[in-house]
């Protein structure tokens, strides 16, 4: 974590040489304290009133510092929160498709907003306040050793029993934190699936459950919530009164010490006010620390996702597909027990339009996945031309294949969003995606048009619209090998027909279409024909 205090070194430097500047201005005051109580007592007031003067820059400064200090760290803090928070959106999507499917999506949004911003400010203020008021409790500290070592060790003895009590929340504390995370993400799960589920709630007059269920997990974060500021509280208060013990017994020495004339008025009013911010730099160590060390677990988690390498190909080669994809003795299984795909071979070649048809459970998708790179785990041989799929990294793959699976996101943007993804293309890539794709055929029926709005994944749309929109972000990205699975069943038939039709219409395209059947008139424009079925391929058609 602390590679953000070096991304962010100038400012970390800048924020921190100004807080320690704060700090050391609180035993400066208490050294021109002391003097003018001296001087008050001897009667020597234009000493006084020098001092006086000297009081009231000290004064101002301190306001001027205070304020530029808070300033300062909070920006430090909020760019240290940042930066963290970007690299866990990074890390979270960086992650393979599968290891991504692993973690429900509210627990990734939990991992990006709650905890960034919870080491933000259970790290970031921490140093702070142990390198400002460690220097201080120094200084403090060599000032009362100039002036009566006595005292000094009696503050350090005092200092050293008020930070016991608070050690023994430490365990407590981490405990607490952690489960606020956790019914963080558990709240953050039901709110998205009510949300996400509202057409249905609505539809089948089930509020009552979901409101029951998300008030639940609402109160099981408030009473983690309460928990934690329990103890938090108690930490502090058991600390305060550590804290008034040891002031007490710093002012029964320091006072004895005055009444028999061995230091003076002020230098008393001076010990004790050092005694406090001494006493004060150890308490906040006492309970600095314990904060400090409950985000451990927290740090440890994020630090995985932050720079975890979990593509599922990591190979460095440049996959190419100017003559075919040939599959050899390619096996797979999802455990150890069940084979999914079994000695399967298959050549598909370029501008080859293959329909693949079998059950559910056949084993279609999962070949479709080991196509498109999401699993690394099997045995065999997946060639494109002449690159083996290992050797190949799973981001330049997508350069050559894309998946239309029957749902696919649209983004709550424009269409020209949907199809480009913030991406440049010419005006004539452009075009042509929107030819190819039928995109053009309903742009006039959409408010806005290219830049029309789309909706909250497509909402604003048709099904047929937004297959289409789908393709198009394929085509205008110049994808080789396109494979549709189940990519029309969720549309009309006339609609899925058309979309299907202009695809084996494409003669620069490799086709691969997942069905359960092929729709009527289309079986003879397929080159070839396969049937999958127990993860094999028992049949073949040559059309």
């Amino acid at each position: 974590m602390f590679r953000y205090f070096k991304s962010h070194l100038l400012l970390f430097i800048t924020a921190m040489l100004i807080s320690i500047l704060t700090r050391l201005l609180l035993p400066a005051t208490a050294i021109v304290e002391k003097q003018m109580i001296d001087f008050i007592t001897v009667g020597n007031f234009t000493e006084f009133q020098k001092f006086l003067l000297m009081a009231c820059g000290v004064v101002i400064a301190s306001a001027l510092l205070y304020f530029i200090d808070a300033l300062a760290q909070k920006k430090f803090q909020v760019r240290y929160e940042e930066a963290l928070r970007n690299d866990l959106f990074d890390g979270v999507m960086r992650q393979s498709i599968v290891r991504f499917n692993e973690k429900d999506t509210s627990a990734q949004m939990s991992y990006i907003k709650s905890h960034a911003s919870t080491i933000a400010n259970n790290l970031a203020d921490p140093i702070f306040i142990l390198i400002g008021y460690g220097l201080m409790g120094i200084v403090v500290l060599f000032i009362m050793l100039h002036y009566s070592p006595l005292i000094a060790f009696i503050s350090i003895a005092c200092a050293i029993f008020s930070t016991i009590p608070p050690l023994f929340f430490n365990r407590k504390l981490g405990d607490n934190l952690m489960e606020k995370l956790k019914k963080d993400a558990e709240m953050t799960f039901q709110l998205k699936e009510s949300l996400n589920g509202h057409e249905t709630v609505t539809a089948f007059g089930t509020t009552r459950c979901v409101r029951e269920r998300f008030f639940q997990s609402s109160r099981d974060m408030a009473n983690t919530e309460y928990k934690t500021q329990v103890s938090i509280s108690l930490m502090q208060n058991v600390a305060q009164v550590a804290q008034k013990i040891t002031w007490f017994l710093a002012f029964l020495f320091a006072g004895g010490m005055a009444a028999r004339g061995e230091i003076t008025l002020g230098t008393m009013i001076m010990f004790i006010t050092l005694f406090a911010e001494f006493n004060s730099c150890v308490t906040l160590f006492a309970q600095t620390v314990p904060i400090l060390l409950s985000t451990r677990p927290d740090i440890r988690e994020v630090l995985k996702i932050i720079d975890n390498k979990d593509a599922a190909l990591t190979g460095e080669k440049i996959p190419s597909f100017e003559t075919m994809i040939r599959v050899r003795d390619l096996s797979f299984r999802y455990s150890d027990e069940i084979p999914v795909i079994e000695d399967l071979n298959l050549a598909i070649h370029k501008n080859e339009k293959i329909a693949l048809i079998g059950a559910s459970g056949s084993g279609k998708s999962t070949l479709v996945k080991l196509l498109s790179g999401y699993y690394a785990t099997y045995t065999g041989e997946i060639y494109y031309d002449n690159v083996e799929l290992h050797e190949i990294n799973s981001q330049t793959l997508q350069n050559f294949v894309t998946v239309i699976h029957q749902n696919m996101f649209i983004f709550n943007d424009s269409i020209r969003f949907n199809i480009c993804m913030g991406e440049s293309f010419s005006d004539k890539e452009l075009h042509n995606a929107l030819l190819l794709s039928g995109v053009d055929r309903f742009l006039t029926d959409v408010p806005g048009g290219l830049d029309g709005a789309c909706g909250e994944n497509g909402s604003l749309l048709s099904g047929g619209q937004r297959q289409r929109i789908a393709l198009a972000r394929a085509l205008i990205r110049g994808i080789h090998f396109l494979i549709m699975d189940e990519g029309v069943s969720a549309i009309d038939v006339e609609t899925a027909n058309e979309i299907e039709q202009e695809l084996l219409n494409s003669k620069d395209l490799t086709l691969l279409t997942i069905t359960h059947r092929i729709k009527d008139g289309l079986i003879g424009r397929y080159d070839r024909v396969l049937l999958m079925e127990e993860g094999k391929l028992i049949e073949r058609g040559q059309l």
